[in-house]
């Protein structure tokens, strides 16, 4: 990470028995609770080989199975409503029928 710009805060909830083992974890090893769980976050994301593709291209084939998903879920149709105006309805919908 270059500077506070590139990072991204991110809460994690844990049973009190996790929380406990990972700082013993972390204490072992000298290092915070925040280090040890990026670095084992960052190992697991190697094993997994989850890779971000960093280079201002894009993906067209990503891009075009996206595309195709889309049409196949909404055909022609387009959503013209904002999504929280949508959510709202929703919401309201299924509070009247309660």
């Amino acid at each position: 990470m270059k500077n506070n710009n590139d990072k991204s805060r991110f809460t994690l909830d844990m049973t009190a028995d996790l929380r406990t083992r990972l700082k013993i974890a972390a204490a072992r090893r000298g290092i915070t609770m925040r280090q040890y769980s990026l670095e084992a976050i960052s190992r697991q994301l190697t094993r997994d080989d989850i890779q971000v593709k960093t280079s201002s291209g894009f993906n067209m084939e990503a891009i075009n199975k996206a595309k195709a998903l889309q049409d196949s879920i909404f055909g022609n149709r387009r959503l013209t409503d904002d999504s929280v105006d949508i959510i709202r309805q929703a919401r309201e919908k299924r509070a009247n029928q309660l």
